[in-house]
């Protein structure tokens, strides 16, 4: 028994020694951390090696009864790698040439909470449900969901990997199976509406009645919001030989939507097929330089006219929309400005990945660049003093999407929603060389080099929300929930503390000025001072509490 001790001791003590000695380090988790989202991504960097960049970094995924290995290209010592993690303890094991070893150990443990973000296929009636592709791509009902599944595990793990970055933790929402484990990981949705009609409508029009549908089925629910997909949307293609501008390309897709607001963010399809379907896809769909065969399918790529260019801008407009749904507001740069083209270089290091598409919200001709936002929110004054625990304070009707249910036809003429037509940049191929920069001013704002960050006004405002945090016991803290915004004093005052402050230009829904309050004891009163100069006289005030309670509500001065 001493002899088979002493030879045990003396591998556990030669592996301690390796792992000391090791030259791999990850520089974005440390050992032991729980997450709650199952898709992460691990960065690190190898101080030892000959740097031929033809390295790899071996990574074997261990739990109870499974065992998975993956290898990740090494590009000038640094490595990027997107596991999969199962309920619970998970052993992620790393090894580099010359026998280097690290050992990573992450739980992952869903919140306890019912707010969830709920993934839905929309399939109009008339319609087999097969998205659009190139033939060799598998577009069926069942594709169409493993690529909708994936896409928002991608959107979860950036969002809380965004949210570390800018110091405020590694938060995010939950998706509907973490919440209910008998749901799938995307809803077949059934609409009522025929596919003839649906290519006819527009997308805030689509927007309003799928809304308004799944509110009134039995999926509708005020803890849900919903990440939509038309299986419909279809490009109809051109004879053009010219490069053409978004609008252009827009305008020959019929069932085309990139919107998102009040509990329900919704796309269209006609990119899907540049998506992937699995994990170990993930980079290499990003990677695809193939061109876009665009009198065929369509180019939703940020002038780069490449199927990854494709699956990087769809993929960050998803997420910029989803950040709508959260409450947030446009700012002038960030992920919810234009600064989500080049989400593929969160995940892909090395020369492959995309230059720089330029940070901006607007283009050359001094439009807004960017998608719609929209919203079904009635504009009124609102005090609240309640006992039950709040949805959203302010102008926020019975449901979640803006009293869907309630509407006649006249209802919603009289209430349309509150549209900002933002569009992507009308300018073309050949003017993409003066979009291409490397921002100082965005490297620096990410603990990297990948020009993806949350503004800290979008930071703070989600690190309190509802759908962001724990929700049991956090309601409880305040007996009375009393959040008021006087405009004829300028003063918002809240029982349980003013977390942000946000001054938004109600046209176009851009914060144009901002207060957070993140010291332990938030402010009870806030006086908001006149230290903006807005272009229009028409403002929405914005205020989230401590317990991540909304305030909207519109002004004139």
């Amino acid at each position: 028994m001493l002899f088979k001790f002493q030879v045990m001791d003396n591998r556990v003590s030669d592996d301690n020694e390796t792992e000391h000695n090791s030259s791999i380090f990850i520089t974005n988790f440390q050992n032991g951390d729980v997450v709650n989202y199952s898709l992460v991504l691990i960065k690190g960097i190898i101080t030892r090696g000959n740097s031929n960049n033809n390295e790899h970094v071996t990574c074997t995924l261990k739990g109870e009864n499974y065992q998975n290995k993956s290898q990740w290209n090494v590009y000038n010592g640094e490595f990027k790698m997107i596991i999969e993690l199962r309920r619970g303890e998970n052993i992620i094991e790393l090894e580099h040439a010359e026998q280097q070893r690290k050992t990573l150990q992450l739980d992952y443990t869903p919140r306890k909470t019912n707010l969830r973000v709920t993934p839905v296929y929309i399939v109009c009636q008339g319609h087999d449900g097969c998205f659009q592709s190139p033939p060799d791509v598998d577009n069926s009902i069942e594709s169409a969901c493993a690529r909708t599944a994936l896409a928002a595990k991608l959107i979860q793990s950036l969002t809380a990997e965004k949210l570390f970055e800018s110091g405020v933790g590694r938060k995010t929402f939950q998706l509907e199976h973490e919440v209910n484990p008998k749901k799938p990981e995307c809803i077949v949705f059934r609409s009522n509406l025929n596919v003839n009609k649906a290519r006819k409508m527009k997308q805030t029009e689509l927007w309003s009645h799928f809304g308004r549908e799944l509110m009134l089925s039995d999926l509708g629910s005020n803890e849900r919001k919903f990440l939509g997909f038309i299986s419909c949307t279809r490009y109809k293609g051109t004879d053009i030989d010219k490069p053409m501008s978004h609008e252009e390309i827009v305008s020959l897709t019929e069932a085309y939507a990139a919107l998102g607001g009040g509990g329900l963010a919704l796309f269209g399809t006609a990119c899907m097929y540049t998506w992937p379907m699995y994990v170990e896809e993930i980079v290499p769909k990003f990677l695809d330089s193939t061109p876009v065969n665009t009198k065929r399918f369509m180019d939703d790529s940020g002038y780069r006219g490449t199927l990854g260019g494709c699956f990087a801008t769809t993929l960050g407009s998803v997420f910029h929309e989803l950040g709508h749904t959260f409450d947030l507001g446009h700012t002038k740069d960030g992920i919810m400005g234009r600064g989500f083209d080049n989400l593929d270089r969160v995940f892909v290091t090395g020369e492959k990945r995309s230059s720089l598409v330029k940070d901006t919200q607007n283009n050359f001709s001094g439009k807004p660049v960017q998608h719609s936002t929209v919203s079904l929110q009635r504009n009124i004054s609102v005090t609240m003093n309640v006992a039950e625990p709040l949805r959203v304070l302010g102008p926020r009707s019975k449901t979640t999407l803006g009293n869907f249910a309630a509407m006649s036809k006249s209802d919603i003429i009289r209430r349309s929603p509150n549209v900002t037509p933002i569009t992507r940049p009308s300018s073309v191929y050949s003017n993409i060389t003066n979009r291409l920069t490397d921002s100082k001013k965005n490297v620096n704002r990410t603990n990297g080099n990948d020009s993806i960050y949350w503004t800290r006004n979008c930071a703070v405002l989600l690190s309190y929300h509802r759908w962001f945090n724990n929700e049991y016991g956090r309601e409880r803290q305040a007996i009375t929930r009393y959040l008021k915004f006087d405009k004829n004093k300028m003063m918002i005052i809240s029982t349980a503390g003013i977390r942000i402050v946000e001054v938004r230009d109600e046209s176009n829904g851009m914060v144009l000025d901002s207060y957070e309050f993140t010291n332990l004891v938030p402010e009870k009163r806030f006086l908001v001072p006149f230290t903006f100069s807005p272009k229009t006289k028409v403002l929405t005030i914005v205020v989230e509490d401590d317990l991540g309670n909304v305030l909207k509500q519109t002004f004139s001065y």
